[in-house]
């Protein structure tokens, strides 16, 4: 059963718990806030949506203590406050679950539960009886029963998820600011967060939820407001707006390729007849994906669709070169590749846009270091200087028009569009023969999903072979020439040269 805004409470006018008035917030000579006016009332799912850099992150930022100096005031309980530090916002009540978790995968669901706050015994030890007791209670409120003695990186993404929620709920949360919560959740995993989430705001919680899934915000949130360019546009009931509305408020146009799949069905074109780049027969890696047979042609696109957990995203890492595999053989055009050789694969032109971006983009550096660090001698030679670097940089940087097309910032500060944008630049510097995309627009608004998606298809007219391995069936739908759909690790579908809907490749899934 869908959950809607209909489905909440109803409310009656109420002063805000949470009022921000008149923010700005500049770097330099950039202003990124203009003098933007927020609230939140109690017991609100309230959703925040813009394109890439609209000013969304600096907001939420700013409420979460990482932004400290900006002008405008905020109040809570109609109380002026200052926010300072992560800390001084969660004494305020105030906690955010990023988009990237941040739990450590090698503790324990308790210990995450705990981390810097561990219940001591008398002779000062943690009190782990205690601890796992109290983390498997937490749980449980929310409708989660697991072990917590297990390490955090053996559960799916989405109770990753909910132990962040718990633990920003056992903090003393009153607000809670959830970035991107279903950016890599499968629709199922959704339907289970959004119940959470529904639970969570008839218990008085009010909650921030920032998406670019415009369907997801219409349906969970009470009420929605929209940024571009550091200015805010609307705030209005979730009720009286439609997602054509809403996009056409963010950029100013209609629908463009990437979003028109998801409207209607579309037509994959006969499988190519150009040459074979990349052959797998039987691959397996156990847990993960068995028994894999796929080819990808010269100048083609070929989708790996499935939900979170089906072995497409972990299959897409084998192709690249990155996770090696217990059986199964690897094929480039020029001959056998090894899986697990990810040197091999890049130096003969195979190549992986991960999802998780900080594994292709070292965030503290600056974005020319970031370019030429695959290719250093190739693009640069050997007698290395920053002039020579941001030399060969700078043309790359405008072929795929980074904003701002500057090589000393570090890339960290970039939106997640312009991030994958110097991920993609760096690749460019050397040879491209098939370029593996896993979850390439997480994160993206729809203008970068454009952006981002029309540099890969360059790619492809030049005869490169692309995989694109995603959770989004919209983004498979526009841009796959074929597509293969993994469900438990086994291949389930495959399609080509046939007109196929949204609906009919997720009942594949």
């Amino acid at each position: 059963m869908a959950v809607t805004p209909a489905d909440s409470p109803a409310k009656t006018p109420a002063a805000p718990l949470l009022r921000c008035t008149g923010i700005v917030k500049r770097y330099g000579g950039a202003v990124a806030l203009q003098g933007v006016d927020f609230d939140l009332q109690p017991g609100e799912i309230h959703g925040l949506v813009g394109s890439n850099g609209a000013g969304k992150s600096t907001l939420m930022k700013i409420l979460a203590g990482t932004i400290p100096d900006h002008e405008g005031s905020i109040e809570l309980d109609g109380r002026p406050i200052s926010l300072r530090s992560p800390k001084g916002a969660r004494d305020q009540g105030i906690a955010m679950v990023y988009q990237e978790l941040s739990g450590i995968g090698s503790l324990s669901v308790a210990e995450n539960l705990f981390l810097g706050r561990q219940p001591l015994t008398g002779w000062q030890s943690v009190d782990w009886k205690t601890m796992n007791r109290q983390a498997a209670e937490w749980l449980r409120e929310l409708d989660v029963d697991i072990d917590v003695r297990q390490r955090l990186d053996r559960f799916p993404l989405v109770i990753r998820q909910i132990v962040e929620i718990a633990r920003g709920l056992h903090s003393g949360a009153r607000v809670l600011i959830l970035d991107e919560p279903t950016s890599s959740l499968s629709p199922p995993e959704t339907r289970r967060l959004f119940g959470l989430l529904s639970h969570l705001r008839q218990r008085g919680l009010s909650m921030i939820f920032i998406s670019h899934f415009l369907e997801d915000v219409l349906e969970i949130c009470d009420r929605v407001t929209l940024l571009k360019d550091g200015r805010h546009v609307l705030t209005e009931s979730s009720r009286d707006l439609t997602k054509h509305g809403l996009i056409e408020a963010m950029l100013g146009r209609g629908l463009e390729s990437t979003e028109s799949a998801y409207e209607s069905a579309v037509t994959l074109p006969r499988p190519s007849e150009a040459p074979v780049m990349l052959r797998a027969e039987g691959l397996s890696r156990a847990g993960l994906f068995e028994t894999i047979d796929l080819t990808v042609a010269a100048g083609e696109c070929l989708g790996l669709y499935g939900f979170v957990g089906a072995g497409h995203q972990e299959l897409a890492h084998a192709l690249a070169g990155t996770l090696a595999c217990d059986a199964g053989l690897l094929e480039l055009h020029d001959g056998p590749l090894k899986t697990g050789r990810v040197s091999q694969a890049v130096a003969r032109g195979v190549v992986l846009v991960a999802g998780d971006r900080s594994k292709t983009l070292v965030r503290g550096s600056e974005i020319y270091k970031n370019t030429t660090l695959a290719h250093l001698r190739r693009g640069v030679g050997s007698w290395l200087t920053r002039k020579r670097e941001v030399a060969v940089v700078n043309p790359l940087l405008r072929q795929v028009q980074c904003r701002p097309a500057n090589p000393d910032l570090k890339a960290g500060l970039l939106s997640g569009g312009n991030q994958q944008k110097v991920v993609l630049a760096k690749w460019l510097l050397g040879p491209v023969r098939v370029l593996v995309l896993e979850e390439p627009t997480r994160g993206m608004d729809v203008g970068a999903k454009e952006e981002v998606m029309r540099l890969v298809s360059d790619l492809k007219q030049q005869g490169a072979a692309v995989i694109l391995a995603s959770t989004e069936p919209e983004l498979v739908l526009a841009h796959a020439d074929r597509i293969v759909v993994l469900h438990r690790g086994r291949i389930s579908a495959q399609f080509a040269g046939t007109t196929l809907d949204k609906t009919t490749l997720m009942n594949h899934a």
